[in-house]
């Protein structure tokens, strides 16, 4: 009980305390950034990749099968 109050107190302190660097920025920021086509963005981009999809699919079947091979071998004595 005494540390959730204690905890309260230090933030509700560390509320009130003023933060200079923010105040000195001032309301005004600047202009928004220009929006763009996605079409320019996607051109700059260069080529796109090609889906690694089915060849991780043909691998993890590769591996189920080799791992089934391994589980169906005898023990050795």
């Amino acid at each position: 009980m005494r540390q959730s109050a204690f905890l309260i107190l230090v933030v509700a302190v560390a509320g009130c305390a003023p933060f200079p660097e923010i105040d000195a920025m001032g309301a005004e920021t600047g202009p928004p950034p220009q929006l763009l086509p996605i079409d320019d963005l996607l051109a700059q981009a260069g080529t796109v990749s090609i889906d690694p999809g089915p060849a991780l699919a043909a691998r993890a079947a590769a591996l189920k099968a080799r791992a089934a091979l391994i589980a169906a071998e005898p023990p050795t004595p």
